[in-house]
């Protein structure tokens, strides 16, 4: 099985490249420097493709938006209104950079928070959170225990935001381990989880978790 060493690598490469343009869904992509490259991950294009077939929602909001990729699906699947939210201000800056690129995606914006911290109070009927679990040397914000923190921090604020019918869809790579894995977290804080689509690949399987208040 892969490990994160193998993808710490892997993400050497791309980083030697930025910036650059890349096309994924249609949709155009400016990733900068010090930007998560949207199309490194794992699962990009499964949990794209998951996203587009999935029920739109009023509002949605993506959750460590990075270059906004997410955060444009939800809109082209047919979202009213979509917030993305990143810590890294690079990661706006980019993203705001690619509403522009994209004009025929309206009622999108972008925002700078570290996770809730200046999300105006109000509830989401869709959050997309595709938390960073790699790389562990603090890339990104990233640091060693795999995601962990930022998971805990996540579902004990994200109470604030949601309803009992609000959908939270978290993707997950096996190979990160158990005990990072989101469906053992929210379960600490609440939560219910359910498998609502999985893959297979070189580097292990894959899932998207559908998380709700219990």
């Amino acid at each position: 099985m892969i490990s994160i060493a193998d993808r710490e690598q892997d993400l050497a490469t791309y980083l030697k490249k930025q910036p650059y343009i890349t096309q994924l869904d249609g949709i155009t992509l400016a990733i900068a420097k010090n930007v998560f490259p949207s199309d490194f991950g794992l699962t990009s294009p499964f949990v794209g493709k998951f996203i587009l077939e999935q029920q739109p929602a009023e509002s949605a909001l993506d959750m460590g938006c990075g270059s906004g990729y997410f955060t444009f699906l939800l809109r082209k699947m047919g979202c009213d209104r979509v917030l993305g939210v990143d810590f890294n201000p690079d990661a706006v800056r980019c993203a705001l950079d690619n509403k522009d690129r994209n004009p025929e995606l309206t009622n999108v914006d972008f925002l700078f928070s570290d996770l809730f911290s200046n999300v105006p109070i109000k509830t989401f009927d869709l959050i997309m959170f595709n938390f960073n679990y790699y790389p562990s040397n603090g890339t990104f914000g990233l640091n060693e225990d795999g995601g962990r923190e930022i998971l805990e921090r996540f579902f004990s604020q994200v109470g604030n935001y949601i309803t009992k019918e609000t959908r939270i869809y978290v993707p997950y790579s096996q190979f990160v381990g158990a005990e990072h894995d989101p469906k053992n977290v929210c379960a600490e804080f609440g939560f219910s989880v359910k498998v609502e689509d999985s893959i297979c690949n070189h580097a292990g399987e894959h899932y998207i978790y559908k998380i709700m208040q219990k």
